[in-house]
């Protein structure tokens, strides 16, 4: 008698059963995947704006030894006469009356004194607090010591 080798009917179905299984599995992954990208996408968008902001204050504060802050007005005026502003309805950063960032939510600009233990300096730290708007509200607070030696 001959030996009939081939597939049954029984692993046919076994196969299909995992083919499905897999493919199904590997949709769902790519189906995170691309959700995700998207997501990452827009949210990349508010830290550049937030870059470009601490690109050009980083610039100055490096530059500058004092700086008057008016809270109400928010509003930082540099030694040099550099000025930074924010405008609350229109959602941008100015520097010099040029607009640097865009869909700033709200800006704020603080100053504090402090003197170092070590050698009776006092240097100045400007506080910002940003908040960016776009696809998941980006909020930070940082602080900038201004040059003290």
């Amino acid at each position: 008698m001959k030996s009939e080798k081939g597939i049954t009917l029984t692993t046919l179905v076994i196969y299909m059963i995992v083919m499905i299984l897999v493919i199904s599995i590997l949709s769902i992954i790519s189906n995170f995947f691309y959700a995700n990208k998207g997501y990452i996408l827009d949210s990349s968008k508010n830290i550049s704006e937030y870059n470009k902001f601490n690109m050009f204050f980083i610039e100055d504060v490096k530059n500058n030894k004092s700086a008057e802050v008016y809270e109400e007005e928010n509003k930082i005026v540099f030694a040099d006469g550099t000025v930074y502003s924010y405008v609350h309805g229109d959602t941008g950063i100015y520097r010099n009356k040029v607009k640097i960032c865009n869909n700033i939510e709200l800006c704020n600009f603080k100053k504090i004194t402090e003197t170092t233990e070590n050698t009776n300096t006092e240097k100045q730290i400007l506080k910002v607090r940003m908040v960016i708007n776009g696809a998941k509200i980006f909020e930070t607070e940082n602080s900038y010591v201004l040059k003290y030696w």
